[in-house]
């Protein structure tokens, strides 16, 4: 991918599309900030490798919090 972006003065990653791994991000409802940790990544990753990457539209957000965030689940969402 890098020669095909290499020259170019714009580039964004698309996660809009159905069939798009998604990137696992979350953020805070009232503030904006995100949550992309060591931690959220890996808890997502090792659901995704088991549910598969359909798991993060169909499974609610407390479950794809990693343990240290559930307690606050309903101020996060899916990015």
């Amino acid at each position: 991918i890098s020669p095909m972006i290499e020259g170019r003065s714009d580039w964004c990653i698309s996660r809009q599309r159905s069939w798009g791994v998604p990137i696992p991000v979350f953020y805070h409802k009232e503030t904006g900030e995100s949550l992309l940790s060591e931690e959220s990544i890996e808890y997502v990753k090792n659901i995704v490798a088991e549910k598969g990457t359909d798991a993060w539209w169909e499974m609610e957000t407390e479950d794809l919090l990693p343990p240290s965030h559930k307690a606050e689940a309903a101020n996060w969402e899916r990015g």
